[in-house]
């Protein structure tokens, strides 16, 4: 699993980049050690920058890996054709 106990999003976001272990993205429970779990543990979306953050950055960043590693993400979420999410209510969901 991935390491724990980022401290920002952009230190998330880089390892998450650079990961080439598929089984790291989606979570399989609540509070497990995935990138879903830690990167939705960082952001409020009723606020209008981490809004900002997951749709041009660590959302963005999270669905291409997905796509790159062939995964359907178990949440319903909406992406543009940039891989930038629409919409956040099932990326909190496990």
């Amino acid at each position: 699993m991935p390491l724990t106990g980022f401290n920002n999003f952009n230190d998330l976001q880089s390892v998450m980049h650079q990961s080439q272990i598929s089984g790291d993205f989606m979570a399989t429970g609540a509070g497990d050690d995935s990138y879903q779990s830690q990167m939705t543990g960082f952001f409020n979306t009723g606020l209008a920058p981490d809004r900002a953050e997951l749709q041009n950055h660590i959302g963005r960043e999270y669905y291409r890996k997905l796509d790159q590693f062939g995964l359907t993400p178990t949440n319903t979420d909406v992406q543009d054709a940039g891989f930038r999410p629409l919409t956040f209510t099932g990326m909190y969901t496990v």
